[in-house]
């Protein structure tokens, strides 16, 4: 009988450990908040994103990095006079944020705009974790840029078989230069619940599907004249934990019908030695891609540096969204891209880093 109860005891604490959790606005990070990423774009060959479902196992504990970020979380009052009143945490601000995070250099206007010292502005609360609008230096002014509707990352309680939908636009309007404007549609299904393993540890976690679809426009004054195009369709695979600040691991894909092509892997870990490998030259140098625009075919970047060496490139969508990862090599300065001639119509930047130094070019796809 001892035995027996002892054996239903072991069962209950199994059940329990494995159980799935709740995740809501207190397990997300705030200001302060320093997270340091790895980051690769090659997933294990054992893993499957179709794994879902009741007490699931993602096993990515064979992951490996081939670079480091720290993710860098600030209060609204640190980004400046101007986005500290715009984005007020005030509950009569339509536009109200507690939390802002770094975000990637873009630009506007068919690229005759450069964005920089971008900030992203977020709101979490009780009910949700949305985006609220972004702030910029657009052709040297800082300039707020709310969202008409906000994009609803998350909604709380966060629960097994949760679906939901969030539609979100912004518009940036340059005097004598153009502007941009962006849509975009997300549906968020929580689909899984289980273990997530990652080199950084083994957590309870659930997991979440966003799939991301949307269009852009642009007007250039100078050519009198501006365009649509759509959006890569995208999907984000996030597996969320209790108090972890940010997701565990998250795996972004681009979407082609059926295939999937996997983009970015980041994911929670601790500091690890990566000079075997890719090495990193913060040093910018002077590039140029050609031919720009393109209209299909192999697509090469020239660096003033004319060595051989490793480098990542890195291909956004005017919104900031990472599209394609690329490790490549360049020979005498010069890579050649053939991974290009597969995108859509439209504005893109491109940012190339690794051994030769870094660079960020923007590039137009007719």
């Amino acid at each position: 009988m001892k035995k027996l109860a002892t054996a239903i005891l072991l069962l209950f604490f199994s059940n329990a450990a494995n159980s799935q959790i709740t995740i809501v606005t207190g397990d997300f990070a705030t200001g302060g908040d320093t997270l340091r990423v790895s980051t690769t774009n090659s997933a294990p060959a054992n893993t499957s994103l179709a794994t879902n479902g009741l007490n699931a196992l993602w096993d990515y504990s064979a992951l490996v990095p081939a670079s480091q970020d720290i993710d860098t979380f600030l209060s609204v009052a640190s980004t400046g006079a101007i986005y500290s009143i715009y984005f007020a945490n005030f509950g009569f601000n339509s536009n109200r944020a507690n939390i802002a995070a770094r975000g990637l250099d873009l630009s506007a206007a068919g690229g005759a705009v450069p964005i920089t010292d971008v900030y992203n502005f977020f709101y979490n609360s009780s009910a949700n974790y949305k985006q609220v609008g972004f702030g910029a230096n657009i052709s040297g002014v800082s300039t707020p840029v709310p969202y008409g509707n906000k994009d609803i990352v998350y909604n709380f309680p966060c629960n097994y078989g949760n679906v939901d939908s969030s539609d979100s636009n912004y518009s940036i309007n340059v005097p004598s230069q153009g502007y941009a404007e962006g849509q975009q549609h997300r549906v968020n299904h929580v689909d899984g619940w289980g273990t997530v393993i990652t080199p950084f540890g083994t957590f309870n976690a659930l997991r979440v599907v966003s799939e991301l679809t949307g269009s852009d426009s642009v007007f250039i004054s100078s050519f009198g004249f501006g365009f649509s195009f759509p959006r890569t369709k995208t999907r984000e695979y996030k597996w969320l934990t209790t108090n972890g600040d940010i997701p565990v691991l998250q795996i972004n894909v681009n979407v082609n019908g059926q295939n999937e092509t996997v983009t970015s892997i980041r994911y929670r870990d601790i500091y690890r030695d990566l000079t075997v490998g890719l090495t990193n030259n913060s040093q910018p140098i002077d590039a140029r891609i050609l031919p720009n625009p393109s209209s299909g075919g192999t697509v090469t970047i020239e660096l003033s540096n004319l060595k051989n060496g490793q480098c990542e490139i890195g291909v956004y969508a005017i919104n900031g969204t990472l599209l394609k990862n690329i490790t490549k090599n360049a020979v005498e300065g010069r890579i050649a891209l053939d991974e290009l001639n597969e995108m859509a119509s439209g504005y893109y930047t491109i940012n190339v880093r690794g051994e030769l130094g870094t660079a960020s070019l923007n590039w137009l796809k007719k």
